[in-house]
């Protein structure tokens, strides 16, 4: 016991001795790791304040730079660039010590924090593109002065200065593409996440960009080509259609106004006037060397062998080969490029140029033209067919085309819009061209001016609707459409597809006694068609490898046929409507054969674009 005892408080003392000096120990790591964490939060707190700080200046110096670029865009796209060179090197300041406020070390560790790092990285992609559009296109821009503006694409006195144009080439290249990469860069940035500032700004310089990219795009791929398209290397020959969509046509509307246009060292000018009119009809050999049997079957007789009727093909390279072709035939002239334009596109142009004088003093613009065009001069010039009215009529439209020529090459065009005014019109078909020069051909592709045809895609079968005029009217004009497209799956296992049109006659029947017979169409020309009634076709291009099965409707279609236009099943079904009367056309395709997939419809250009719906049908 005794000898035990003092063993075990032995023992307690040595673990207390060795318990002391640990307790001691971890008193005085305390101190150390209280002052790291307070260290951390200091350097934490002072980056937070750093980022911030930078991200005030980033703001104030963006701040700075919006109205100077939109003042220097303004200056240079009104020809006014040499008096923008203060406000450029201002606007390359700021944008420099914006980017650079935004490049810190500490600003890009901050990106990668939760909630915030999405905001500095969208500040600093803004950043970096207003420095980029600065530094490579802006002040590159502004130091060419005033020879870089749209005022170098616009004729003077009938010629382009094609030195000028070939002189901005290298700035115009590299600013389309810097003004691309911009516009994809701020366009990739997801904004759902942004607070309302950043965002604002992310949205701002989007728009600002997307102001200028297009155009600037277009002039890009247009000028090196440009010297060749007005007759650096040689004279070109440039053929005007104008059609009139008050007589229906698929293309657009009936041939009228053709305008023979030389380009020849930058120098354009009109080397023939003429009309539609005018040309002599073909002879059938030459009509079946130009167009398959089936397609003139389709469209009828005067298709391939008249001037006028080329448009009721919707295929915009057939129409031109039957009218480069006549041309060649009955005025030993070639055209490579043929350029069909409706009365809208036409409207389009006039907003560019302004108003435009005509012989008989009155004034065409864009507010009038195509009530002008489909209606007014047929009741103004509205005697026998067999008088002088006809060449009233012709020389009316040869005018027109010629005075609204002449504005464009006598420079009274403000550019911006003219580029604008010929997009807008080819997105809608209304400006269409084919050419057999392939530069050109490639050109037009890339403006999207050479018309499309029905398409399948990976999502969807297209179908095509088109209207033509039946009885050599203009009553096409109070034309009114709708058309509604349905797809179902039958009870035999068959798939259907159904299209209905229908067509309104919005004439006024207490205004038919006040009709010209040129609006009329002299009661259907010998077709027995009531003054005051419209008769159209109806053509529905089916989808590739499909069945036209049945074409039925609420006038009589006695006229319809079931026939194709090369890969195309297509149906001609009949409309005739009284005034004020509506009246329907139904054609049903099985499609059962094809993958099934969803249905789009592509509507020919017409006077008044039709109301689309879905049809609700049982097989």
């Amino acid at each position: 016991m005794t000898d035990e005892m003092p063993t075990r408080r032995s023992l307690k003392n040595e673990a207390a001795a060795s318990e002391k000096p640990q307790k001691r120990a971890r008193r005085r790591r305390w101190p150390w790791i209280v002052g790291g964490v307070f260290l951390l939060l200091v350097v934490v707190g002072a980056g937070a304040a750093w980022v911030g700080m930078k991200a005030f200046t980033v703001k104030d110096e963006l701040e700075a730079a919006r109205p100077l670029l939109s003042s220097v865009k303004d200056k240079v796209l009104a020809g006014q660039a040499s008096s923008a060179q203060g406000d450029a090197d201002a606007l390359a300041e700021h944008a420099d010590k914006a980017r650079e406020a935004a490049s810190d070390p500490l600003w890009m560790f901050a990106e990668n924090v939760p909630v915030v790092g999405p905001n500095l990285t969208a500040v600093r992609t803004v950043a970096n593109t207003v420095s980029d559009v600065v530094d490579q296109a802006v002040v590159p821009a502004v130091g060419l002065g005033d020879t870089l503006s749209p005022a170098v694409f616009k004729p003077v006195d009938g010629a382009v200065n094609l030195a000028a144009i070939e002189s901005v080439l290298p700035v115009l290249e590299q600013s389309s593409t810097v003004l691309t990469s911009a516009k994809e860069n701020v366009g990739a940035i997801d904004t759902t996440s942004l607070i309302g500032p950043v965002k604002s700004a992310v949205t701002e310089i989007n728009g600002l960009v997307g102001e200028i990219e297009p155009a600037l795009a277009t002039a890009k791929s247009l000028a090196p080509v440009l010297p060749g398209l007005l007759g650096a290397d040689g004279p070109k020959n440039y053929l005007l259609v104008f059609e009139n969509s008050a007589e229906a046509r698929p293309l657009g509307g009936i041939a009228g106004a053709q305008i023979l246009v030389t380009a020849d060292q930058g120098k354009i000018s009109i080397a023939q006037q003429t009309s539609g009119r005018d040309f002599a009809f073909e002879s059938e050999e030459f009509a079946n060397s130009h167009v398959p049997r089936e397609a003139r079957d389709l469209f009828l007789v005067p298709f391939g062998v008249q001037s006028q009727n080329n448009t009721l093909t919707p295929r915009v390279d057939v129409a031109a080969d039957l009218t480069r072709s006549m041309w060649q035939n009955q005025r030993g002239v070639t055209a490579d490029t043929v350029i069909f334009i409706d009365p809208f596109a036409l409207s389009y142009v006039l907003a560019a140029t302004g108003p435009v004088a005509l012989p008989d003093g009155s004034t065409l613009s864009a507010d009038n033209a195509v009530d002008v065009l489909m209606n007014g001069v047929y009741q103004q010039f509205n005697g026998p067919p067999n008088g002088d009215s006809p060449g009233l009529q012709d020389a009316y439209f040869t005018g027109i085309a010629g005075a609204t020529f002449g504005a464009i090459m006598n420079g009274n065009v403000d550019v911006p819009k003219f580029i604008e005014a010929v997009q807008k019109a080819g997105e809608e078909r209304r400006i269409v061209a084919s050419s057999t020069e392939p530069t050109i051909q490639d050109l037009l592709g890339e403006a999207g001016l050479t018309g499309r045809m029905p398409q399948e895609t990976d999502s969807a079968h297209q179908v095509g609707v088109y209207l033509s005029d039946y009885q050599g009217s203009k009553m096409d004009y109070f034309l009114r459409t709708s058309v509604a497209v349905g797809q179902q799956q039958c009870a035999d296992g068959s798939r259907r597809l159904r299209v209905q049109i229908s067509a309104t006659n919005a004439l006024d029947p207490a205004a038919v006694d006040g009709l010209s017979i040129y609006v009329s169409g002299n009661s259907g020309n010998g077709f027995g068609v009531p003054v005051g009634d419209l008769r159209v076709f109806t053509y529905v291009y089916a989808p590739v490898g499909s069945k036209v099965i049945d074409i039925t409707g609420s006038t009589s279609q006695q006229d319809s046929l079931v026939g194709a236009d090369r890969e195309y099943p297509v149906a001609r079904g009949v409309i005739q409507a009284a005034p004020g009367a509506t009246q329907t056309a139904t054609i049903d395709i099985d499609v059962s054969g094809l993958p099934e997939k969803q249905i789009e419809t592509l509507v020919g250009p017409m006077l008044s674009n039709p109301e689309m719906s879905e049809l609700q049908f049982t097989c």
